[in-house]
C-alpha cells in the first residue's frame, strides 16, 4: 500500500525539477523509463478519479449512468 511517506516524497521530485533535471541527463532508455512511469501515474490517477467518486457519490451511477460499458 502507499504510504504519505512515498506520496510526499514522489510530490517533492515532481514540483523540485529533480525528475525533469534526471530525464534531461539520462539515457534514452531512462528516458523511455521515465516516460512510462509517468504515464502510468496518469493512468492511475484517471483510476483514482473514478473510485473517488464512487465513494463521494455512490449514487451517481443511478442519475448518470456509464456510458462506456
Amino acid at each position: 500500500m502507499l504510504s504519505e511517506k512515498f506520496l510526499n516524497e514522489f510530490e517533492e521530485y515532481l514540483t523540485s525539477g529533480r525528475l525533469e533535471e534526471d530525464y534531461g541527463y539520462s539515457g534514452e532508455e531512462r528516458k523511455i523509463e521515465i516516460l512510462e512511469y509517468l504515464e502510468r501515474f496518469m493512468d492511475l490517477a484517471e483510476e483514482v478519479d473514478k473510485v473517488a467518486t464512487k465513494l463521494l457519490m455512490p449514487h451517481l451511477s443511478e442519475v448518470f449512468p456509464d456510458k462506456t460499458k
